[in-house]
């Protein structure tokens, strides 16, 4: 059985506005920061299922957070336990006029978003697919660092720079202008490379004849899948946007995750 845990460093989340105790993600910038795992597989081989057990400061917050992608998430003493045979995808909550429109966050409405049409109808026709869309963005951001604290989707279509928010929140932006409903979601990102790491991450769902389906503009795997645990939606779009991250950021409060 194996028995690495990840060590723990305290960091800063969303510099200036939210500190919380997640650990810096060292050497990659895509991240928003790094929570401790214990890997007890009896097995490293890679696979499409996963199970984990989140330890978190509120258990029931935890698992009211997770129903909504998984209705049978278990609660623990300590914490909540789910089992991912692949992203999950979910009809529920249908999508609205919510996903579809341009806010303060998501700004598709801007010029400086506007703009990139261009640029997208030359790589990939006037009405491009969802994960097309997800292509042009991670191109589209070629300065990846995380000196940025969840810029609006018209700032990071100036700049061309961000980490995994900026990411998601154009992608969201870029979908939506679009037609494709969509919504910015934050959870972890689990790293099965030796050593297994977790870390706190934002990425992309739309709405599609099949539910919400997950994008990640960082492309940091092939495809959105297992290692994505989503945990929370950015509900507040509006100038307020910062505040109402606040709430939604107490699901990263996690003291660590167990890979099983």
């Amino acid at each position: 059985m194996a028995g690495y845990t990840a060590s723990v460093r305290g960091c800063l989340l969303l510099p200036g506005l939210l500190a919380v105790g997640l650990a810096a993600a060292a050497d990659n910038p895509l991240f928003i920061g790094q929570v401790r795992v214990e890997d007890v597989r009896t097995s490293a081989a890679r696979t499409s299922a996963l199970h984990y057990e989140i330890v978190h400061e509120a258990p029931d917050l935890l698992q009211q957070q997770l129903s909504g992608w998984f209705p049978r998430a278990s609660r623990q003493a300590t914490g909540v336990s789910v089992s991912m045979q692949g992203y999950p995808v979910t009809l529920i909550p249908a999508a609205d006029d919510r996903h579809r429109a341009s806010t303060f966050l998501v700004d598709y409405a801007e010029p400086a978003v506007q703009e990139l049409t261009g640029e997208i109808h030359e790589r990939f026709g006037s009405q491009p697919s969802p994960t097309e869309l997800e292509q042009f963005v991670h191109d589209y951001i070629a300065d990846k660092d995380a000196a940025h604290g969840f810029d609006i989707a018209s700032q990071v279509a100036r700049s061309r720079a961000g980490d995994c928010t900026e990411h998601a929140v154009l992608l969201t932006s870029l979908l939506r202008m679009y037609g494709y409903p969509a919504r910015t979601v934050t959870g972890l990102f689990v790293s099965l490379d030796k050593p297994v790491m977790a870390y706190g991450h934002a990425w992309v769902e739309y709405y599609s004849g099949r539910g919400w389906i997950g994008l990640d503009g960082t492309r940091i795997s092939e495809s959105v899948g297992a290692q994505h645990i989503p945990l929370s939606v950015v509900e507040d779009e509006s100038i307020a946007y910062a505040i109402g991250l606040i709430s939604a950021l107490q699901s990263l409060a996690i003291e660590r995750v167990i890979v099983k």
